[in-house]
């Protein structure tokens, strides 16, 4: 999962994430925008705006596929 992560957030590929927060489940599609220390920080498609997430609560990752 990582790997496949630091490679989106690097060629600012979107992707497909299950996160965790506050024991609460969600399946975001994001567009990296920066990776720093323990946080991810992407353009949330759910939310509709820039969100910063915590490396550690995101649970699987999917590449954008077609």
């Amino acid at each position: 999962m990582n790997r496949l992560l630091m490679r989106c957030v690097s060629e600012r590929s979107p992707f497909m994430m299950i996160y965790q927060s506050g024991g609460q489940f969600t399946k975001r599609y994001v567009f990296p925008v920066s990776c720093e220390g323990e946080t991810l920080t992407a353009y949330c498609c759910l939310r509709k705006q820039i969100r910063t997430f915590k490396l550690s609560n995101i649970l699987s990752v999917a590449g954008k596929t077609g």
